[in-house]
C-alpha cells in the first residue's frame, strides 16, 4: 500500500482547526486561560492556536480531544457524524465554570 506523507497543516486548515476548538470551548462555557491551564501550555500558545498560528502536537490534540470531550476526527477534518455523544456531557455542559472545577 502506497500512504501519502505526511504534510503540515496548510494555513486554512489551521484556522478551520482553531474556529472548531473555540466553537466548541465557547458552547460548554469553558475559558481559554482554564483549557491551556488543562493542557499544561500557555494561555498565549493556546491563542495562537485558536488563531490559527500555531500547529499542536500530538500530546495537546489528545489533550484538547478529551477537555472538549471532541473527537480527533472533528477537531482534524470537521467530521460532526464522530464527536463524542456520553450522557454525562449534557449535565457537564450546563454546570457553570466554577462547578466544572
Amino acid at each position: 500500500m502506497n500512504y501519502k506523507e505526511a504534510t503540515p497543516m496548510t494555513h486554512e486548515e489551521l484556522l478551520l482547526f482553531g474556529e472548531r476548538i473555540r466553537n466548541k470551548r465557547n458552547h460548554i462555557g469553558l475559558a481559554q486561560d482554564h483549557v491551556a491551564d488543562k493542557l499544561g501550555i500557555s494561555l498565549r500558545f493556546y491563542q495562537m492556536i485558536e488563531h490559527g498560528d500555531k500547529s499542536v502536537s500530538l500530546d495537546t490534540l489528545i489533550g484538547l480531544s478529551k477537555i472538549l470531550n471532541i473527537s480527533i476526527d472533528y477537531l482534524l477534518f470537521g467530521d460532526l457524524a464522530q464527536q463524542l455523544d456520553h450522557p454525562i456531557v449534557s449535565i457537564f455542559e450546563q454546570l457553570s465554570p466554577r462547578q466544572r472545577d
